[in-house]
């Protein structure tokens, strides 16, 4: 996954944007990105990343952010 500055960046802004957008539409691939993010994010804990096992608050916020989504 390319991402544009730190992974922490990234989820850090797609739970704000999932927080800012919480009852409103946004596009399918922005509810895909976020996922992804996610996943890739796991991924590299389950490795050891030292980033990703430090942002373990946001994962579980972005998490729960997508779980909302998809039950809407």
């Amino acid at each position: 996954m390319d991402l544009c500055g730190s992974l922490a960046e990234n989820v850090q802004a797609a739970v704000s944007s999932a927080k800012r957008h919480r009852n409103h539409p946004v596009h399918a691939e922005t509810v895909k990105f976020w996922a992804d993010l996610l996943q890739h994010a796991r991924s590299l804990r389950t490795v050891g990343h030292e980033e990703a096992l430090a942002i373990d608050p946001l994962l579980a916020a972005l998490d729960l952010a997508i779980a909302e989504r998809c039950t809407l």
